[in-house]
């Protein structure tokens, strides 16, 4: 198989939807990828949303039987994917037709890449346009397509890491964390009340603690 895409949610009843319904009409076949939705115990509507879905070949739920938190349910998808490349994409956030598509065809071109990230546009909270963003300029956690076998070889994402995984990922991996960029515009990050990058007090411990280790690295 072709490619993964990884959908962890928490309490995102309102947003999976949209998000489920452009993840599973990608321009591929079926049978190249797949979508693994990682239910991170929410208490709202989302499972019973996501009954609607379970008639796609290409579609999986797990249900975390507790929250576990995006890094590790993250990674718990990614254990579980079939496919070469693994990509995450945010319960509230939506993507193009050809997502995977132009993503996957550069990663087979372009050996030298762990991974692959795209612009992407932000979008408010009925899912309008409002600007394009170039993702090297200003990175986000979603709509990096990486090889699976790499990514897992460096230890996947730190569980302990509620929030700014990603961050943490590019800061770990160093030198080796080698991302290309297309200059294409195929994910939508929806802004929100509820984002989780906006949860700054609850982010403030992560950040001291990747503070410290830069500080570390330096002595």
């Amino acid at each position: 198989m072709r490619a993964s895409i990884i959908v962890t949610s928490h309490n995102y009843g309102e947003f999976i939807e949209r998000c489920l319904r452009s993840c599973l009409s990608q321009s591929l076949s079926p049978s190249e990828y797949e979508v693994i939705l990682v239910d991170d115990a929410s208490n709202d509507q989302t499972l019973e949303i996501v009954e609607t879905f379970k008639s796609f070949a290409n579609f999986r739920v797990i249900a975390n039987k507790e929250n576990v938190g995006v890094a590790e349910s993250a990674n718990i998808g990614i254990r579980a994917a079939l496919g070469q490349y693994v990509v995450r994409v945010d319960a509230d956030d939506f993507v193009n037709a050809h997502f995977l598509l132009f993503l996957s065809t550069y990663l087979a071109e372009n050996h030298d890449a762990f991974g692959v990230a795209c612009d992407y546009v932000m979008a408010d909270e009925s899912g309008e346009k409002q600007e394009r963003r170039h993702a090297e300029e200003h990175p986000i956690s979603c709509g990096i397509l990486y090889r699976k076998d790499l990514l897992t070889k460096a230890g996947l994402y730190d569980a302990r890491f509620r929030h700014l995984e990603e961050e943490e990922l590019r800061k770990r991996l160093g030198e080796s964390y080698r991302i290309h960029y297309l200059r294409i515009p195929l994910y939508r990050y929806r802004m929100h009340a509820t984002n989780k990058t906006k949860r700054l007090a609850e982010m403030a411990p992560f950040r001291e603690e990747l503070a410290r280790r830069e500080a570390g690295r330096k002595a």
